[in-house]
């Protein structure tokens, strides 16, 4: 890795880890050139202004969005055999990664979207976009139950899908949007998941003893 590449992700972290305690509104270029140690001058060569250097953010988790979730033809093949909680722990996709500082950026930047839903429309645009994917990759596999046979004919997956990515929004809404949240997985979502695999097993054909 080059210096020049090593300085431009450490003004993102850096602008990243201090957005997601105080807010985008109350962060500087010359706060993030004091954090990173370089001539706020210097930041300017890497990003042309504040504006720039959140789009920047937002395009990294766009394109790191999706790359744990698994891919639907494999949902597909483990619908036919795995067994329930597999195939329901397998919809969900976290941001999990041996790369220690790529999941902390993941997480802050997901908390930074969070908090700015109501102030920034490329981020608004971003969260429904990436919801609507969810939920149709959701409905799409669901439905090929229903085709096999695995899922009842009458289970409603689409109001199933809308409610499963609906609560999580909600609950990241409640949980992200405050600035005291810390980079740690959430012991209720747990329990709201847990909950949503009863409602899960009650549209299996054969549901688990």
């Amino acid at each position: 890795m080059s210096d020049q590449t090593r300085t431009k992700d450490s003004i993102m972290d850096a602008f990243i880890e201090m957005c997601s305690t105080i807010g985008y509104e109350n962060v500087t270029m010359r706060d993030i050139a004091k954090r990173v140690d370089i001539n706020p001058a210097s930041i300017y060569y890497h990003y042309e202004s504040k504006e720039t250097l959140l789009i920047s953010v937002y395009d990294y988790f766009s394109e790191s969005y999706y790359e744990n979730r698994t891919p639907i033809e494999k949902m597909m093949e483990m619908i036919e055999t795995a067994g329930a909680e597999e195939v329901f722990t397998s919809f969900f996709h976290s941001f999990e990664s041996n790369d220690r500082q790529k999941f902390v950026r993941m997480m802050y930047i997901n908390k930074i979207i969070y908090m700015r839903l109501f102030h920034d429309t490329y981020a608004n645009e971003m969260f429904i976009r990436n919801n609507e994917n969810d939920t149709e990759y959701m409905k799409e596999i669901l439905q090929h139950g229903i085709d096999i046979g695995r899922i009842r004919p009458d289970f409603d997956i689409k109001a199933f899908a809308f409610v499963v990515i609906g609560t999580l929004v909600a609950l990241g809404i409640d949980r992200y949007a405050r600035t005291n949240f810390e980079v740690v997985e959430l012991d209720i979502k747990e329990r709201i998941i847990a909950m949503l695999y009863k409602l899960f097993c009650t549209g299996l054909t054969h549901p688990p003893s």
